[in-house]
């Protein structure tokens, strides 16, 4: 999906948190110029400021003063997809409303409610993309996965996910952010978990607001969803879709190859912080690897 969007109003979407269950409310406004920017618990920062944490199945964006939102991916994923940048993002309420657990009832309102801007046009100063010009990677050796992102003049996202022992086995998926319609192909992909992880992660505070209606329930060898699978490989679709939406806490534009295999939020959310202090140290010409 090539270009760029302009909100001309106000959106806002409402309901329970996918992991705490609560009741929330999320509006997105338009910008003037400039963006993204966040506001939660009565603090107000631009989004390239907060700091993330790809913890508990989700990612938390934290605000400079304290303030904390929750499972931020699915909007912010519907977000970078659609291409609109200056926006303002209100919570009212601890995290962002599941909303089917995709990213397709957000991108579907977003759209009807902005509109195209013309080529090359992004949405105001400062707003250009992000173009490393050196490799990235990140390894995390206890869990088998590795993340690199390669100079490139797009954005492309090529995802590995494996599970074993499990009707999902190894799959992978691609996007093309410039060629491939978001919409279509990554928006309707479904959170999804393990049945035998459900005990223990409503035990842990999250998937209170998990049902069949916004996720997909995966037992030894039965796939539980409402309406059946949306694509064959809706499970590594969805880690697209993940990954889009923490790129999205950049607070600009990116032009990168990315190559995930087993990574995750936690991983994401590196690569982010990663991005940022390269963007600090230009000059610097080192291949920078990261192991945990």
């Amino acid at each position: 999906m090539s270009g760029f969007r302009r909100l001309k109003r106000p959106v806002s979407f409402s309901g329970r948190g996918l992991h705490t269950g609560e009741p929330s409310e999320v509006t997105v406004s338009p910008l003037q110029e400039g963006g993204p920017v966040l506001e939660a618990g009565g603090e107000r920062a631009s989004l390239a400021s907060c700091r993330a944490e790809g913890v508990g199945r989700g990612t938390s964006v934290l605000l400079p003063g304290g303030a904390r939102a929750r499972t931020t991916e699915h909007l912010f994923a519907a977000l970078l997809g659609l291409g609109l940048w200056s926006v303002r993002v209100s919570l009212d309420g601890p995290e962002i409303p599941a909303c089917g657990g995709c990213a397709s009832g957000f991108a579907d309102e977003l759209l009807l409610a902005s509109e195209q801007l013309p080529p090359g046009e992004i949405s105001g100063p400062g707003m250009g993309p992000i173009s490393p010009a050196l490799p990235v990677v990140l390894v995390d050796e206890a869990r088998g996965g590795f993340l690199s992102l390669f100079p490139s003049s797009g954005l492309h996202a090529t995802y590995v996910i494996q599970y074993d022992r499990s009707p999902i086995g190894t799959s992978m998926a691609s996007y093309d952010h410039e060629a491939d319609d978001f919409r279509e192909c990554i928006a309707p992909a479904r959170t999804f978990a393990l049945a035998s992880e459900v005990d223990r992660l409503r035990a842990d505070g999250l998937a209170r607001g998990g049902s069949l209606e916004n996720a997909v329930v995966i037992g030894a060898d039965t796939i539980q969803a409402s309406g059946g699978l949306r694509f064959p490989d809706e499970f590594v679709r969805h880690k697209i879709l993940d990954l889009l939406g923490d790129l999205y806490l950049l607070g600009s534009p990116l032009n990168a190859r990315i190559i995930a295999v087993r990574a995750g939020h936690a991983m994401h959310c590196r690569l982010v912080e990663r991005l940022r202090r390269l963007g600090r140290t230009k000059g610097d010409q080192t291949c920078w690897i990261y192991t945990r």
